[in-house]
């Protein structure tokens, strides 16, 4: 797996300092400012690190770094990233890490006790810089109690959020507009009307390059890009073999985790 390194501009190879197991740490937050959407957005690229490396039989960890934080705003940060379906990472120092992700403008995070501090780890990790997110939508959205509370209550659900989020390059700005929620939505929608259907088939093995490819995108730099043109391919070529079709969404959701097999068995009245 490679990630470019934002301390050095340069494309770099992910080395767990123990075999087998990698620690990340996703540093969020400003001090006297509230979580928000940039916040969520670090928390989804570790998510897809952490999904990214587990299949490549690697072991993660993660943990949080934060500014001395409103328990309650952490807490609150938490339930928004699992609406996203992202693994909790624990609100505690895990050891040295071996990779930092970083919010846009996060903080430092307040310093652990002397008891609890880590060992000196030499230099600092690689670390991934994750772009600014904006959602010009109702005004004196910087004093909402969740990042998600920067949405319409009547917007799309989290999961397409997850989508629209994963759009855009990791390291670049992104918008979250109406309409592209909405497309993200629609996008969402569409695929899993696909995979129900596929469902109903006999099950064939997956196309083993097509996956091939969407894990090569995810290995390099997190880019999630391959992955998303294949299933938009695959959801416009009827001429397929179904079966196929279902097994090779299903397997490239194991990291998009998009639930995108959700529809399976419903049958609509």
């Amino acid at each position: 797996m490679r990630i470019t390194d934002a301390r050095t501009g340069r494309g770099t190879e992910i080395r767990p300092r123990r075999a087998g197991l990698l620690r990340v740490r996703t540093l969020v937050g400003r001090p006297g400012r509230p979580f928000d959407l940039s916040d969520l957005r670090a928390l989804l690229v570790t998510d897809l690190l952490l999904r990214t490396a587990e299949i490549r039989h690697l072991q993660v960890t993660t943990s949080l770094g934060h500014p001395a934080t409103d328990p309650q705003e952490v807490k609150l940060l938490q339930r928004d990233a699992g609406l996203l379906a992202v693994h909790p990472p624990a609100d505690e120092e895990t050891g040295a890490a071996d990779l930092e992700v970083r919010a846009h403008r996060a903080g430092p995070p307040a310093p652990p006790a002397a008891a609890e501090r880590a060992p000196e780890a030499g230099e600092p990790p690689p670390c991934i810089e994750v772009g600014p997110v904006t959602a010009p939508f109702p005004p004196g959205t910087s004093d909402l109690p969740s990042p998600l509370a920067a949405l319409p209550p009547a917007g799309p659900e989290p999961l397409a959020v997850r989508l629209a989020l994963f759009g855009t390059p990791h390291h670049a700005p992104v918008e979250l507009t109406a309409e592209s929620l909405a497309e993200a939505q629609a996008t969402l929608q569409r695929w899993r009307r696909v995979v129900a259907e596929a469902a109903r088939t006999v099950s064939r093995p997956p196309f083993a390059d097509a996956v091939q490819r969407a894990f090569d995108g995810f290995a390099d730099d997190l880019d999630p890009a391959p992955a998303l043109r294949l299933l938009d391919e695959l959801s416009t070529r009827p001429e397929l073999p179904t079966g196929a079709v279902f097994e090779t969404f299903v397997r490239v959701d194991q990291v998009l985790a998009l639930d995108l097999s959700r529809d399976v068995g419903w049958s609509p009245r």
